[in-house]
């Protein structure tokens, strides 16, 4: 395990819990934070025996953004190979590790989740959002284009709302996040924790080969017409009741 002052994380009956811990800031996220998530989302997306990881927040905010920090004028202006390998490159690690992890990754959003936390959120396999939750993918309002939250959320949220909410930075409710496929499941603040025992439960009982065969099947074959769904559905269901013979 690895653990931190602004991440927390451990390894509990088979599920890995990751936890932001920042709730002065809102947990906004610094770029030191973004590679301490990628290596723990890495650490988990090779341990065999998980049934599932879980990300959530201490405090009234699930992730308000990232913290760019102090910019400086001092020094060269960093090329765009340099941008790209040394702040693009750990945010695309974060959200590759969550597609590696073979089980689900689920999300327990509460407050405010905008910019990488709205991805990050979106990122997850099942996220289940408080009735206070509100998202929005504020980028633009400083000329930043937030191509990299958008490739991870396209494949869970409909072209022409995500083009809306990036263009409009508009906050949505935790419900209008959940009509456009941004969020699972939405309940009351109060009933956050036992939604999250309920869904940890519920995996729990399940077998891992059978968990990371739904994850990898939703994963391959969304672009698939029928059959090639149905020809490769068939072949990891053989997989799956053949290791039990």
């Amino acid at each position: 395990m690895m653990e931190t002052s602004t991440v927390l994380s451990k390894l509990e009956n088979d599920v890995f819990f990751i936890t932001l811990n920042m709730p002065e800031t809102g947990n906004k996220i610094p770029q030191s934070v973004v590679t301490i998530l990628g290596d723990l989302f890495e650490q988990a997306s090779v341990n065999p025996t998980l049934k599932a990881v879980l990300i959530n927040a201490n405090g009234d905010h699930f992730c308000q953004g990232r913290d760019g920090g102090k910019k400086s004028m001092d020094g060269p202006v960093p090329t765009p190979l340099q941008l790209r390998d040394k702040m693009m490159g750990p945010i695309t690690k974060v959200y590759g590790a969550i597609r590696a992890i073979q089980v689900p990754v689920v999300a327990i959003v509460q407050g405010e989740a905008n910019g990488f936390g709205a991805a990050l959120a979106g990122s997850a396999d099942i996220t289940i959002a408080a009735d206070n939750a509100k998202f929005s993918f504020p980028e633009l309002l400083t000329d930043m284009p937030p191509t990299l939250a958008m490739a991870t959320v396209m494949d869970r949220v409909g072209p022409k709302a995500l083009s809306w909410l990036v263009y409009t930075n508009t906050f949505i409710s935790a419900q209008k996040a959940c009509d456009i496929g941004l969020v699972s499941e939405v309940v009351a603040l109060a009933d956050l924790s036992f939604a999250q025992e309920k869904l940890l439960t519920q995996l729990r009982a399940r077998s891992i080969p059978a968990l990371a065969t739904v994850k990898d099947f939703l994963a391959n074959t969304r672009l698939h017409d029928f059959e090639q769904a149905a020809n490769y559905g068939k072949n990891s269901l053989a997989l799956v009741l053949s290791s039990k013979q």
